[in-house]
């Protein structure tokens, strides 16, 4: 009996181990785009439809997008964590919950509405919690990615043990943009991280300066909400 038990549990280890490493897998010489579904912002009071939401996510998939990000916070984004589940349901992409984590109960939540990855926002918690975080996201099979916003935040992702460590352009407190200053903060993270570029992208020159300064992966947002032509956008984004 107890092997039997030790055998599923070694298939359950697969099982997670295989969810967590294909996650986003970057490629040799490609950047890989994660498209977002956001339909509000604070600085864009309407971006879309909650009932464009699937329909959306499935022009995402067919045009060659690697990934989704789904913003579920609800006040200042109009998200939902349900729609984590729908889109499960509706297109085979990893999807990244974007939300804004100070607690672990967000955690466990992400995982039970099927959430491949989840954002930590290293600004949000002090040291010791975040590598908590990364360390629970982990545990129950659910791929933490840590966003950073300056050197302080840099350290504190340093300090965990996560695989991805994303740059966001954009200061969560003024909400300006300054992707030069965020690709010289990409520079500073070590080559045995994943690293991924967040905020700014309005074209194929801007993918090209994440990618110049290590970004494997680049995560696009209000400009593919409003993309008039999401297949031909996308497509020229990864012309590098």
């Amino acid at each position: 009996m107890n092997n039997i038990l030790l055998k599923i549990i070694e298939k359950k280890r697969e099982d997670l181990n295989t969810h967590i490493n294909t996650f986003l897998s970057p490629r040799e010489g490609e950047i890989r785009i994660i498209a977002e579904i956001k339909l509000a912002s604070p600085t864009e009071p309407y971006l879309g439809s909650e009932k464009d939401v699937v329909k959306r996510a499935i022009a995402y998939e067919k045009a060659g997008a690697s990934a989704l990000s789904v913003i579920t916070e609800k006040y200042y984004f109009k998200g939902k964590i349900d729609f984590i589940t729908l889109l499960k349901q509706k297109v085979s992409l990893p999807i990244l919950q974007k939300d804004f984590v100070i607690d672990p109960y967000q955690i466990y939540e992400a995982k039970i509405y099927g959430s491949s990855a989840l954002l930590l926002i290293a600004r949000l918690v002090d040291k010791k919690r975040l590598k908590q975080f990364v360390s629970l996201s982990k545990k129950i099979g659910i791929e933490p990615v840590v966003e950073i916003n300056d050197e302080k935040d840099l350290q504190k992702a340093l300090s965990t043990d996560a695989t991805y460590i994303a740059v966001n352009a954009r200061d969560l407190t003024t909400f300006i943009v300054d992707i030069d200053r965020a690709c010289r903060l990409m520079k500073k993270i070590p080559a045995t991280f994943i690293k991924l570029g967040f905020s700014g992208i309005h074209s194929v020159n801007e993918v090209k300066k994440y990618k110049n300064a290590g970004a494997q992966i680049v995560l696009v947002g209000t400009s593919l909400m409003k993309a008039k032509n999401i297949k031909e956008f996308i497509s020229k984004l990864k012309q590098i």
